[in-house]
């Protein structure tokens, strides 16, 4: 198989035909129409994060790891059906997203840890693969910012190398058409299959050493801390908001276009923690 670099490469030709197709011979991908509010884009933006399963899951199956391609497949289903939803209306129901994307992490966590066998850390890796993937869709909120820290927290768990490290590779491939300036938008399919495959990542390496939790610090602080005071305002959690890291970055008077590089900064200080 050849190095998971080519990932990156993949990723963006994937993309790339993906986008001319849906805009010039057939429209398959949902769009994100502006909103007043939060959606600030001025025109529809395809949500195109399904198109890079193709850009890692060969070298998924060609390791072996089918186990992590069926639950990042089944997070990354999730996220487009979701995706297709809010094109026309609030999206799935959060019980039947919550429900798919347990079974998607305890797959996932069981690959961790052996159920039966080992059921506390089944049930750790279980929480931090579930939080961790809807941390990194919540972290979805500015161009460039959640596939950018996604590369760091894959490439850094990974040292850049193995099946995993092409979904680093590919989130990589992604930023030019999301970053300084959007075309396409990741969507919840694209941030559920980056957010899991980083959470498989850090919890491998966790297992021999726990500080490498350390690497999903930036968008476990941006979640824990939009949780609580969405909680504290009595809002759902799971209704988005302008109250995130990235957006108090910007109120603070952070260029937009700088607030990608700036995380990605912050989450390579937790891979130097690590």
């Amino acid at each position: 198989m050849i190095g998971p670099a080519w990932a990156a490469a993949i990723a963006a030709a994937a993309l790339g035909l993906g986008d001319f197709v849906n805009r010039r011979v057939r429209g398959f991908l949902p769009d994100d129409p502006p909103r007043p509010g939060r959606k600030q884009h001025a025109r529809p933006i395809p949500l195109a994060g399904v198109l890079l399963l193709p850009a890692f899951l060969p070298w998924l199956v060609a390791d072996g790891d089918l186990t992590t391609g069926v639950a990042v497949a089944l997070a990354c289903a999730i996220g487009f059906f979701d995706d297709r939803d809010k094109e026309r209306g609030p999206g799935l129901d959060w019980r039947t997203k919550g429900l798919g994307l347990a079974v998607a992490s305890a797959i996932a966590a069981a690959s961790l840890a052996a159920p039966l066998q080992d059921p506390l850390p089944f049930l750790a890796m279980f929480a931090f693969v579930f939080v961790l993937t809807n941390a990194t869709n919540f972290l979805d909120n500015t161009d460039g910012v959640a596939s950018a820290v996604a590369a760091a927290m894959l490439l850094a768990a990974t040292g850049g190398n193995g099946a995993l490290a092409a979904g680093g590779f590919a989130a990589l491939g992604f930023l030019p058409w999301n970053w300084p300036r959007p075309r396409l938008f990741l969507g919840d399919a694209g941030a559920y299959a980056l957010g899991l495959l980083a959470a498989i990542a850090i919890g491998r390496r966790a297992i021999a050493d726990p500080a490498a939790f350390w690497l999903a610090a930036v968008p476990l602080a941006d979640f824990v801390q939009v949780v609580l005071v969405r909680l504290w305002l009595a809002h759902p959690p799971w209704v988005g908001d302008r109250r995130h890291l990235t957006h108090i970055a910007q109120t603070l008077g952070t260029a937009r276009w700088l607030v990608a590089p700036l995380f990605a900064a912050l989450a390579v200080l937790g891979a130097l923690l690590a």
